[in-house]
């Protein structure tokens, strides 16, 4: 009696439960979001403030899509192009930017150069007449006009920003005054005698750093453009496989033996195939030598044309083929074997003479009867190649430096001899070469070994186990760890990420991870090749970064100062010899140091623009006070000092300038007006 008393008086609520169970039935399910405030009325993002609904960014891609485009990034180019008409509309209306009728007509149909038209319709010109008899044929018919004004209106957008492109790149100039320190900068070069004390030889023990100096550190460099964080999410998954079972293949292989029966008997073999893989052709031709044989696909060679090979399993995919027809192709490829003796600066010239005297050393060794393989054990420095003995099998034209390649294709058979690079000196012997090699033509036709539905059932109620028993990260990876599943990690995964380190088509995954909270874990969730269950380990927000995301880097940062000021002191002396005795170091020299490339060779630490200014304005023969740069602590003395002396023009500097700015520069600007404009990406959240 209880239990109905309860009933009646909540019977409001009973017939408010079965209307909406009735509504489900009734109206289609996106009405029913929109009803609740959901789906495609939701906003997907704002630019500004303005903001971008889900049935306009929906609409924009299906309409793309209509039209022919596609591929993983669609979504992408229209979240860019719809936030960017938005931010540059009014830019284009102040800088008096527009396609006129004329304009449109000359891009699809005359020489006009677009860089979009090119990429996206013309493929850099080889479609181009294709494409041009498209959209006249577009014109004839009714249902192609609506067409040609969709890609109009898509056109005209891309036309508009490459033109404000073009105005900002033309807008950037460099003068002569630049160009002429750009030269000077580079070519004014210092001689210099230092002692350094670089941080990283330093001890942290060596200097005390307390919580309090971390924080002051962090508090004076939080606001650095190098510590700024963007969005991210890191996650610990695990992988639950939704391979095929070993009855699921069983089955795919008796399909497929079935097909190489039927194939053997057709009249005609391609047409059969094509047939077979539903509509398209997958016919290639094989060469011997360049191609990675499995014990079947070896009969390519072996068998006469006509031979039906397979059903076997490769790289996913169950297969059979037909050796179509076998020809020798031309093919002209060297085959050689080398020691490399390798150079630490190919542009010293006696380091090469030494290196060469050497290369005839070993080459007399070979003469002699020396054992190549065991010559190059010892003395090549060609990781690549020490496995093989040295030898480079058959490769063609192109692939190998010049004097390397020009070697092996112009010495005869036989011959040993060594040539100069980049990368050292090569001691070389010719082992063959060829000027044709054997040519299989082969038809396939292939099936995805894909996972039953019996064999995903079971996956998903596995992956699912996990998913309720994991309550954080640590027994979900222990349960994964006993039950033998791979595991991952992804970090600072961006909004719009696509992929995850290990894991493709990760978009399901990362429109989880921000719509959830730090420490959940996921649901199952269906990938290419498995069920994925996440932990959600970490949220990063845009901007400033607390002190606890970016401790090791204050803390090295804090401590790196604190050894400067210490040595500092320490390197105060009247001499570089008394210096460089009382801090463990010895007197260095460097050369060629410039302002353009600020380093200091044989130092061991990377730029220092502060110690290679002082080079130009510390007087020659006299000696610096100890300097704190970035990766230690200098003293120098400068031995001498090359100027760059004068030009009539500097119009190369200036060019080469003007070219390397112009290079981002309107991306530069764009993604300034993003930042400014704090566009709101909610893609991801509203999936």
């Amino acid at each position: 009696m209880a239990m109905i008393e309860q009933i009646r008086n909540r019977q409001g609520l009973l017939l408010v439960i079965i209307g909406i169970g009735m509504l489900g039935f009734l109206v289609p399910y996106d009405a029913v979001l929109a009803l609740m405030g959901q789906g495609t009325t939701r906003d997907v993002g704002s630019v500004g403030g303005e903001s971008i609904s889900a049935l306009t960014y929906r609409m924009e891609v299906d309409e793309r899509r209509r039209l022919g485009f596609s591929g993983d990034q669609l979504q992408d180019e229209v979240w860019g192009d719809l936030t960017a008409n938005i931010l540059l509309d009014d830019t284009y209306d102040a800088l008096g930017l527009s396609v006129t009728d004329a304009e449109f007509q000359e891009m699809l149909f005359g020489s006009l150069d677009s860089p979009y038209m090119s990429r996206a319709f013309f493929s850099n010109g080889e479609n181009k007449a294709f494409w041009q008899q498209n959209f006249g044929a577009m014109l004839t018919t009714d249902e192609g006009k609506m067409n040609l004004l969709s890609y109009k209106k898509l056109i005209i957008a891309k036309r508009k920003k490459e033109k404000m492109d073009a105005l900002l790149s033309d807008a950037l100039y460099t003068n002569s005054l630049e160009g002429k320190y750009d030269y000077i900068n580079a070519e004014q070069k210092a001689e210099v005698k230092y002692v350094a004390k670089l941080y990283k030889n330093i001890p942290d023990g060596e200097v005390e750093v307390s919580a309090g100096d971390i924080k002051a550190y962090y508090n004076r460099h939080k606001e650095d453009p190098k510590f700024q964080q963007t969005e991210g999410r890191d996650i610990s998954y695990v992988k639950i496989p939704l391979g095929a079972s070993a009855d699921d293949i069983s089955a795919m292989e008796a399909e497929m033996a079935d097909v190489a029966a039927l194939w053997k008997e057709a009249s005609d073999a391609e047409a059969f195939a094509q047939e077979q893989n539903g509509g398209k052709s997958d016919i290639r031709n094989l060469r011997l030598a360049q191609v990675e044989l499995d014990v079947n696909e070896s009969k390519f060679f072996d068998e006469p044309a006509g031979t039906v090979v397979g059903p076997y399993n490769k790289n996913g995919q169950m297969i059979v083929a037909q050796v179509l027809d076998r020809s020798m192709a031309p093919d002209e490829a060297a085959k050689c074997r080398h020691i490399l003796l390798t150079a630490k600066d190919a542009k010293d010239e006696a380091e090469m003479a030494e290196l060469g005297a050497r290369a005839d050393s070993l080459k007399k060794v070979l003469r002699n009867g020396g054992d190549f393989d065991d010559l190059v054990q010892r003395f090549s420095g060609d990781p690549g190649s020490k496995a093989t003995g040295g030898v480079y099998d058959f490769f063609p034209k192109g692939r190998m430096v010049k004097p390397f390649e020009d070697f092996c294709f112009n010495e005869s058979i036989g011959s040993i001899g060594w040539v100069e690079t980049t990368y050292g000196v090569h001691l070389i012997e010719v082992l063959d070469r060829r000027k044709e090699v054997e040519e299989a033509r082969v038809a396939y036709i292939s099936r995805t070994v894909d996972a039953s539905a019996v064999t995903a059932r079971e996956a998903y109620a596995q992956a699912s186990e996990f998913a309720i028993n994991a309550t954080d990260k640590e027994s979900l990876l222990e349960a994964a760890s006993e039950a033998g599943y791979a595991t991952g990690e992804g970090k600072g995964i961006a909004p719009a990420a696509r992929s995850i380190a290990g894991i493709r088509e990760a978009t399901e995954i990362v429109a989880w991870t921000y719509r959830s909270e730090r420490g959940e874990v996921s649901n199952p969730i269906l990938t290419a090749d498995f069920y994925i269950v996440a932990h959600l380990d970490n949220v990063t927000e845009a901007g400033v970064p607390t002190l606890e995301a970016v401790k090791e880097e204050m803390t090295e940062g804090a401590t790196n100062e604190a050894k400067g000021d210490w040595y500092a002191q320490q390197m105060d002396g009247t001499s570089l010899d008394d210096i460089a005795v009382a801090v463990g170091e010895t007197v260095k020299t460097a050369r060629d140091v410039s302002i353009k490339v600020p380093t200091f060779r044989g130092s061991g630490a990377g730029p220092e623009p502060k110690v290679a200014g002082a080079c130009f304005s510390i007087p020659v023969g006299n000696m610096s006070s100890p300097i704190v740069g970035k990766d230690g602590v200098w003293v120098i003395a400068p031995v001498s000092v090359k100027e760059a002396g004068t030009k009539d023009s500097y119009l190369e500097e200036q060019s080469t300038l003007a070219t390397r700015a112009r290079t981002n520069f309107p991306f530069t600007v764009l993604s300034t007006m993003q930042k400014a404009a704090d566009i709101d990406d909610n893609r991801r959240q509203t999936n």
